[in-house]
C-alpha cells in the first residue's frame, strides 16, 4: 500500500435520491471552495489520479491539406480551394484535437486559392477565418504575393474595426479550466473574455471529468454564454459510485469505516475522505449531512447536519465547512486556534466533545488488505481490481 500524504483530502457530494442531486453537487462545491480558500487543506491531485488523454491528430484533415498544397503548387486553384475548405471542415469537426495554427493555415491557403480565381470576397472571408483561428498568423512574404498580402491586410483591418464580443463560461462543477483555441483563459465561472467576432473552439476541462468541447459563435458587442455540465470520466465515476454506497443513511449510522471509504482513500492516496450527503425526507424536504474519516488515526467526524435554507450560521453549509476544517486541521475557519496541551487539560470540555476528535479508534474497524483491494495502473494484468465492493466497482 502506498503511503498517503499527511493531509490529502478526497471530498465527494452524494445524492441519496435523484431529487437531491443538485443540492449534493452544490454542497460539494461549497465545501470544496470554503476549505480550499482556507489555504491549509490539501486536496487530492485528481490530475495525477486521472491524467487527461493526449490530443490525437486529425489525419484526414492533414491528408486533405496536403492534397490542397499539391494542387496549389501545381497552379490548380479550383481543386486547391475545395481541398483546403474540406481540410478546415475536418479540423473543425474535431475541436478537442485541433491545432489552431493548422486550421488557420488551411483557411489562409483557401483564401489564397480563391484570390487566384479573382474571388476577393471569398478570399477576405477565408482570411478572416484564419485570423480568428490563429491571431498570430500572417502570410509569409516569401510564399505569398502582394495580392494576398494586400487583401489579408484589408481583412485584418475590417476585423479589428468590428466591436468585440465577450465569452461567459460556467460549468457544473465549478473550477474547470477554459481553453479557447487551445489556450487557457481562466477557470469557471468565467466572465467577459473579450474576443473578435467569429467561431471559436471552447474546451471546458476538469481532471476526472470528460471534457466539454464545442464551437461557439461570438457576436459583436454581445455576450455569448457557454454552460458546460461535466460528466465524470469512468475512473472518477467508479469512485463516485463507491462514495454513494458509503454515503447511505445506514453507512453513516454504522460504526466502522465503510470499505468503500477505504478504497477511495487508497485509490486517491488520501488520508481523509469527506462525504457530503443530500437527501429528501418523507415530506419532500431536502436535508444534508456531512461525515469525514481520518484513515490514518481512524477518527471520524459525525453529526454535521446541513440546513439548505440557512445561508450562514449554525446548520449552514459554511458552518459545515467550519466543522470539517476543524476536523482536518484542528483549527476553525477562517482563522482559529487549535487548543494547546495545557488548554485541553484545563478546559471543562473533554477531548471527546471536540468535533476533530469524535469517534476515535474505539469501535472503528480498519480496512485491511483482506477486505478491499484497489486496482492501480501499475498492477499486473489479471489482478482482481476490487474485492468487497458491492456492484463490482473497479477503478
Amino acid at each position: 500500500m502506498r503511503a498517503a500524504p499527511s493531509k490529502a483530502v478526497a471530498l465527494f457530494g452524494v445524492a441519496r435520491q435523484s431529487a437531491a442531486s443538485d443540492q449534493a453537487a452544490k454542497l460539494e462545491d461549497t465545501l470544496s471552495r470554503k476549505l480550499g480558500a482556507a489555504g491549509d487543506v490539501e486536496f487530492v491531485d485528481l490530475a495525477s489520479a486521472f491524467p487527461a488523454p493526449e490530443p490525437q491528430g486529425i489525419p484526414r484533415g492533414d491528408a486533405l491539406f496536403d492534397e490542397g498544397r499539391s494542387a496549389y503548387d501545381n497552379l490548380d486553384p479550383d481543386t486547391a480551394a475545395v481541398k483546403f475548405k474540406a481540410a478546415a471542415d475536418a479540423y473543425v469537426q474535431r475541436p478537442g484535437d485541433l491545432r489552431p495554427e493548422k486550421l488557420g493555415e488551411a483557411y489562409l491557403f483557401q483564401g489564397a486559392s480563391l484570390l487566384l480565381n479573382g474571388d476577393v470576397t471569398g478570399a477576405k472571408a477565408a482570411f478572416t477565418n484564419a485570423m480568428v483561428a490563429e491571431p498570430s498568423l500572417r502570410p509569409d512574404a516569401g510564399q505569398f504575393g502582394q495580392d494576398v498580402q494586400r487583401v489579408f491586410a484589408e481583412a485584418q483591418k475590417e476585423l479589428t474595426a468590428q466591436p468585440q464580443g465577450s465569452l461567459v463560461v460556467t460549468s457544473q462543477p465549478q473550477g474547470a479550466r477554459v481553453l479557447v483555441r487551445g489556450r487557457d483563459v481562466g477557470a469557471t465561472p468565467l466572465s467577459s473574455v473579450k474576443l473578435p467576432p467569429g467561431r471559436y473552439p471552447v474546451q471546458v476541462v476538469l481532471p476526472g471529468y470528460a471534457p466539454s468541447v464545442t464551437y461557439t459563435e461570438v457576436k459583436p458587442s454581445a455576450p455569448t454564454e457557454v454552460k458546460a455540465k461535466l460528466s465524470s470520466a469512468p475512473g472518477l465515476a467508479a469512485l463516485r459510485d463507491a462514495a454513494a454506497k458509503a454515503g447511505t443513511e445506514k453507512a453513516f449510522s454504522d460504526d466502522g469505516v465503510p470499505p468503500e471509504v477505504g478504497a477511495i482513500g487508497e485509490r486517491l492516496n488520501a488520508r481523509y475522505v469527506v462525504l457530503a450527503a443530500a437527501f429528501q425526507d418523507k415530506k419532500g424536504r431536502l436535508h444534508g449531512e456531512v461525515q469525514a474519516w481520518d484513515l490514518r488515526t481512524k477518527n471520524r467526524l459525525k453529526g454535521v447536519e446541513v440546513d439548505f435554507g440557512a445561508r450562514d450560521g449554525k446548520g449552514s453549509a459554511n458552518d459545515a465547512a467550519d466543522q470539517v476544517h476543524t476536523f482536518l486541521t484542528g483549527s476553525a475557519l477562517p482563522q482559529g486556534k487549535k487548543p494547546g496541551r495545557d488548554e485541553v487539560a484545563s478546559s471543562g470540555d473533554s477531548m471527546l466533545r471536540k468535533p476533530w476528535f469524535w469517534a476515535a479508534a474505539a469501535g472503528v474497524a480498519a480496512v485491511t488488505a483482506g477486505v478491499v483491494y484497489v486496482a492501480t495502473t501499475d498492477r499486473a494484468p489479471g489482478f482482481n481490481p476490487v474485492n468487497g465492493l458491492p456492484g463490482g466497482i473497479s477503478f
